[in-house]
Formats: C-alpha cells, structure tokens, sequence
C-alpha cells in the first residue's frame, strides 16, 4: 500500500476510534425509519416505505438487496430469524427460519475415522457436508403472507435486488475484505467463482438475478421443490472438498417455525429478543440480570464501570450449550434467567480485582469462528416495527457455490459446537435482534452482526443507553469492551483514556487494543417529541434514514 494511503488509513481508523461521531450514520424521523449495513438497501427500504408498503414489505426487499451487496454475509442460501411488533395486536412475534439438518444427516459427521472431533476450519466449516437446509427465503415469504400489504406482492419485493444484481454492485469494503481472506477457503470447493474476479470494484451478477426472476415467477416452490432445488442438491452432491447428501426431500419439506420470544425486564424496561436456538438474547438477558445487583447508573462513565461490564461478561456469557432446537431440547429458561442464577454469579464478581481462578466457570467465552450475518431493521407509519438477522454463518458459509444461481450455501451445520447432529435439528445461532419497551411504548430497537459475540456487544450499548442515559448516537457510538478468556479487549477510545486504562491494569486485568469490537445498529424511539432516531454503526459502512 502506498505511504499516502497508508497515512489516510491510519488517520481514519484513529479518528472513528476516539471520536466516532466525525463518521456516525445517524438519521430522525417522525413517521418511519429503516437501517441496514449498506446504503443500497436501506434507501430500497425506504422507498417501499415511501410508496405505502410497512415494515414488512420494506424488511424484506431491503434483505434481498444485502443478499446482493454482501453475499459474504447473507442471501437465498442462508437462514434468517424474524422479530415482529404488530401495532394492531401489540404483540410481539418470532419466526424462526434457521437453517435445518438434512433428514440424512449422520451423527458422527464431523469426526474422523479414531472418533475424534475434526477441526473447525476448513474441515468442518467448509464444503457440502456443512451445509443446512436453507430458511431465509421460506422464512420472507411466510412473514410476508402474514403480515405483508397486498400493494406489495411478494414477487415485487424483488424488483430492487434484481437491479442491482444485473446494472452491477460496486464492491463494499466489507465483500472486499471477505473475498481476499477466504479466496483459497472458497477454492477447495471447486474453481473461484468467476464473478467475483471482477478487477473494476464492480461484480455483475445474472446468475443470482436468474434465480430472483424464477422466484418471482414460479414462487418459493422453485427454490425448494423445482429447479433450483435440483441444482443446491447437485452442488453438494458434487463438492470437491466434501461431498454430502442434501436431497430434494429434505429441501421441500422445510418449515418455517413460529415460537415465542424470550423477555425480561431491566431497570424498568421490558426486554424481547429471538429465543432459542439463537443463544444472543437469552444469554444478553443473564447478563443484565447480573449487572443489575450493582447499581451501574451510579458509576457514570468511571473505570469501575468499565470492570464490572468486563466481568460480567466473563461470569455470565458462557455455557451456550444450554441453549439449543427447542424441538429437540428442553431448554433451561427458568434456571438460565433466574434470580438465584444471577445473585450466585453476581457474587463471584469483586469491586477491588478481577476474578481468579476458581472463581469464574471454567468455560469462559469464546470468540466465534467468524460467523457473519446482516440485520435489517424497519419501522413503519403504523408503528409496526420488523427485524430480520441472517446469515451464511462463516464468510462465504461453506465456500460451496451455486454458480448458475449465483449464490452460496451455508455452513451452518458447522454451529453444532460438539459435532453431534440430529435429522432435523437447528444449529444453536448467536443472533439477538432485540426490542425495549417503555411502559407499554417501543423505546429501543438494537441488533449486531458480524464476527463478534452480539450479546457482549448489545450489553456494552443497552448500559450506556438505560445505565448512563445516553442518547442513542452516543450509546452506539461509545467505545466497547470484550471480555475473552483471561483478556480484556478495549477498542482504542477507551484504551487510550490512560485513567481507565492504569485503574483497569491496577485491577488486575490483562488489556489488548482491539479495533472495532462488532457493528451494531438500532433505533430510538424519543416520546417527548415523536421522533425516530436511527443509528447506524460508525464502525461500519451501513445507513440509517427516515421521514
């Protein structure tokens, strides 16, 4: 890289670490409000907004336009859950469209011939043995026959994704980025796709706007059930790295599943997010059950906050194997969100050091293998309000690409952290697109994506939001901590205050600099004014707008 623009990459970096409100994506409104990682799709979201369509019909052709710009991170092969206030019921609903386990996937899948577990990457993240039916396509088409408006038919949600695709996207960072790191990951599964070989910044992509064409003409069904279905089944039968069994069968037999968010209150607030099999909210809730026994409002912006968010992360973002497929497990609602649970790991956590050995569960976080994703979050002139987190699970999911429908297949199999599958089975996730009430009012809607740990990250934004009373911009924008193993992470806004820094050391904690800790985005709901504000991660290359 050049001196000069090693200077100005540097020069940014610094910047948005210490003052991020140079670079936020912010936006207000008083009717209605969208926010995504790119900019293409949250004005395609705004657009449907504009000409009438709610939450719903903006959700969803703003997820088709991601699955375009960041096929690193989403699309037609991946799986998505869905998060739903209806203003006209006042409910809140969750539709869970992850991926599932093939009815002929084997138990033992992921060992070798000794039994012993393969390792992650790339024998199990990689190639067509990782791959899961996939849901987000089934799970926008359910969403949308509910709670859609009949001005919007499904087939038209498309019409923005498929302009895209074949006018040419001009290469985010983000897709950059992925591409040069797993360009020989990708290349185990069979030749580099060529239409990401583009060397002008632009990729055209007639093979994935060939599929939205077919949908739109024939329906889901042709994903599921006809051609395309036919050619998912032979790419994974065909995989030149592993090989594996994903029939018709197991395609058209996918359902989406209607299950219950998980809530809880906090400092007044009422708290919902996405429950099993995604791990993020149920574990994001313990820890604030946790945090709630210290008072944080008390403590401002002083270090001794700082250490007792570090520590509650460690004592409280861990064993995620309790959460798994309902369909399959019981899982441990009562006994992970409960009181007793929370006062018994409050007590491990010291004002004057960082916890020893033996003092902490032996299973401490772990940062995930790189799981990727996108959030897409609306709000509508009704007031309905529409979260939709997807992902492909590793960049590229399992590298396997469906080169005349011009997408890639996940690798969400890979989830199954001891390598145990059952036919059928959804792969725990970490998502937790999450939705704050006021006394009956939305106040705060919030999501992350990305490699980073979303619970760990939403915890760091909801303190400084409800704890510290910060605005929205300054919630998101305020720099984070994240707690791994031994080691405290500090992005730079906090690593360089050398007050914090010194007290946190004196404490006993190991630091490193970290830059960024995850991307997030969410709304604020101001009920003094009506206003909606949207704010989407300066960390990041997303957009917030509104009207």
């Amino acid at each position: 890289m050049p001196l000069k623009k090693m200077l100005i990459s540097f020069l940014a970096v610094f910047l948005l670490s210490v003052f991020p409100s140079l670079f936020v994506q912010a936006a207000e409104g008083k009717k209605a409000m969208a926010v995504t990682p790119d900019p293409r799709a949250t004005q395609a979201a705004l657009e449907i907004l504009e000409e009438g369509g709610n939450a719903v019909d903006a959700a969803v052709a703003a997820q088709w336009v991601l699955s375009v710009v960041m096929p690193q991170a989403t699309g037609l092969g991946g799986s998505g859950l869905f998060l739903f206030y209806d203003i006209g019921t006042r409910r809140i609903l969750f539709f869970d469209g992850s991926a599932a386990a093939p009815a002929k996937s084997s138990a033992d899948l992921f060992f070798d011939k000794n039994g012993g577990l393969l390792p992650y990457a790339p024998d199990r993240n990689t190639g067509g043995a990782s791959v899961g039916v996939p849901g987000l396509l089934k799970l926008a088409e359910e969403v949308h026959a509910k709670y859609g408006t009949r001005k919007f038919p499904f087939a038209k949600l498309f019409e923005k994704a498929i302009r895209e695709a074949e006018d040419g996207t001009e290469i985010n960072k983000p897709l950059a980025e992925a591409l040069k790191k797993n360009e020989q990951r990708i290349a185990l599964t069979g030749p580099f796709p060529a239409v990401f070989s583009e060397e002008e910044g632009v990729i055209v992509q007639h093979g994935l706007a060939k599929a939205f064409r077919l949908i739109q003409a024939k329906g889901t069904d042709v994903f599921y059930k006809g051609t395309i279905a036919k050619a998912i089944e032979k790419a994974v039968r065909k995989d030149a790295y592993r090989p594996a069994s994903l029939t018709g069968r197991a395609l058209g037999s996918y359902s989406v599943k209607t299950r219950d968010p998980v809530h809880t209150t906090y400092q007044g607030y009422d708290l919902f997010s996405a429950g099993p099999p995604a791990s993020g909210g149920m574990m994001l809730f313990r820890a604030l059950h946790v945090l709630s026994r210290f008072g944080m409002s008390g403590f401002g912006q002083a270090p001794e906050m700082y250490h007792l968010l570090g520590e509650t992360q460690k004592a409280a973002l861990f064993n995620r194997s309790a959460v798994a497929d309902p369909d399959f497990f019981d899982v441990p609602f009562e006994e992970v969100l409960s009181e007793a649970w929370a006062e018994n790991h409050a007590a491990s956590i010291k004002f004057d050091r960082v916890s020893k050995e033996g003092e902490v569960p032996k299973e401490t976080p772990e940062e995930s293998p790189g799981r990727d994703g996108v959030s897409v979050m609306v709000v509508d002139p009704q007031g309905n309000i529409a979260a939709i987190s997807s992902t492909l699970g590793d960049a590229f999911g399992s590298g396997l690409f469906v080169a005349e429908y011009g997408f890639f297949l996940n690798n969400l199999l890979a989830g199954f952290s001891e390598g145990r599958i059952s036919a059928g089975e959804r792969p725990p996730g970490r998502e937790a697109p999450t939705l704050v009430f006021k006394e009956g009012r939305p106040a705060v809607l919030l999501d992350a994506y990305g490699p980073s740990d979303p619970a760990a990250l939403l915890l760091n934004i909801l303190v400084q939001k409800i704890d510290s009373g910060a605005s929205c911009a300054a919630a998101i924008e305020s720099p984070r901590l994240l707690t791994r193993g031994r080691t405290l992470f500090l992005e730079s806004g906090l690593y360089h205050q050398e007050t914090t820094r010194l007290k946190l050391e004196l404490l006993g904690h190991a630091l490193e600099k970290k830059d960024p800790i995850g991307f997030a985005q969410m709304v604020c709901f101001d009920e003094g004014s009506d206003r909606i504000v949207g704010e989407s991660d300066p960390r990041g290359g997303g957009e917030a707008a509104g009207f």
